[in-house]
């Protein structure tokens, strides 16, 4: 969280969302084992989508002047969230969302840029299919909402909650997918390991170089990750997702696999990139791209202490026993 706190102070002096203008020529420094050295602090800033919007069909980049009216509305839009919530505002519509506000006040300076990658303004972070949406098989909304009602209407007990909710994991299958609110991650290499670590709610993945996925795997939160080195590109396939993930941003079903591509195309800049492979839930394989930048020099990553000890859950779970014994005594 600290880290997007001095963002704004740093903007100017630090390049942001700029891709390398000749980074197929660029060659990483190594580690003391000859592969690229992608240690460091990184993040990842913009208000690209995942999904392309539908009105732009197959348009993957914005002209300049798209592009400026785009973080317009974001910058107006991001200044209406951090708003100061009126005190005397009425309860919300019967049925409506209700948003975290108070949340987003604590999130300042929210990504407003469009992500540049290879001069390309881009519309979305999807690239495959060329409309840039995921390629939903009909019926695969109910998959998530199935999942969905299971644990958000399931007041048992904890194990019975959304991961979000236990804040065991937040949002989709890898925190590098879709986070709107920025990422911000460290990398840390052994001979063996690739360690990549998240702000956002502290989650860590450790990456097996050079191994095989068992043969009895055991479904995890992040997945089982195992990669290898092709030239300058770090190559990360996982699967064994938990299917709670069916709910969250990006639809799963068990046989969901992604395959990331980390790349560094500058001193201070990755291509990230991931594939998705789920026959079940889509009808074609899904690409997306976006860029890395490394933080500026002092900023570092902070503890997200998720509820502050998660004590929504215990407020959560008492009100379901009260309304149990209201309903025994009426």
């Amino acid at each position: 969280m600290g880290s997007r706190l001095i963002v704004l102070l740093t903007a100017i002096a630090w390049p942001v969302l700029a891709a390398a203008q000749d980074s197929a020529a660029y060659r990483a420094p190594r580690t003391e084992h000859g592969v690229p050295d992608l240690q460091g602090y990184w993040e990842k800033r913009f208000a690209t989508p995942v999904q392309r919007p539908v009105e732009l069909g197959n348009r993957r980049a914005y002209t300049e002047a798209e592009a400026a009216e785009f973080e317009r509305q974001q910058t107006e839009t991001r200044a209406s969230r951090e708003a100061p919530v009126a005190a005397d505002r009425g309860p919300p519509p019967a049925g409506g969302d209700i948003e975290f506000r108070t949340d987003l006040n604590f999130l300042p300076g929210l990504p407003v840029a469009v992500a540049r990658i290879n001069g390309e303004l881009r519309t979305s972070l999807i690239i495959e299919p060329e409309n840039g949406r995921f390629p939903l098989r009909p019926g695969t909304d109910e998959l998530g909402s199935r999942y969905g009602a299971i644990m958000n209407n399931n007041f048992d007990g904890p194990e019975t909650r959304p991961p979000g909710e236990r804040c065991l994991h937040l949002g989709p299958p890898l925190p590098t997918m879709t986070n709107f609110d920025g990422t911000h991650i460290q990398i840390v290499q052994t001979e063996d390991y690739v360690a990549i670590l998240s702000e956002e709610a502290i989650q860590l993945r450790i990456v097996r170089l050079n191994k095989e996925h068992p043969d009895f795997p055991i479904r995890k939160w992040m997945g089982d990750s195992i990669g290898h080195w092709e030239g300058e590109t770090l190559v990360i396939h996982t699967n064994s997702f938990r299917l709670e993930h069916s709910f969250s941003q990006i639809a799963a079903s068990e046989v969901f696999e992604v395959t990331e591509r980390i790349t560094a195309v500058s001193e201070n800049e990755l291509l990230y990139s991931y594939t998705i492979v789920d026959p079940v839930t889509y009808t074609a394989p899904i690409v997306a791209e976006l860029p890395f930048q490394r933080m500026p020099p002092g900023q570092l990553l902070y503890e997200s202490a998720c509820h502050e000890g998660n004590r929504a859950v215990q407020d959560i779970l008492a009100g379901a026993r009260r309304q149990e014994l209201d309903a025994l005594i009426q």
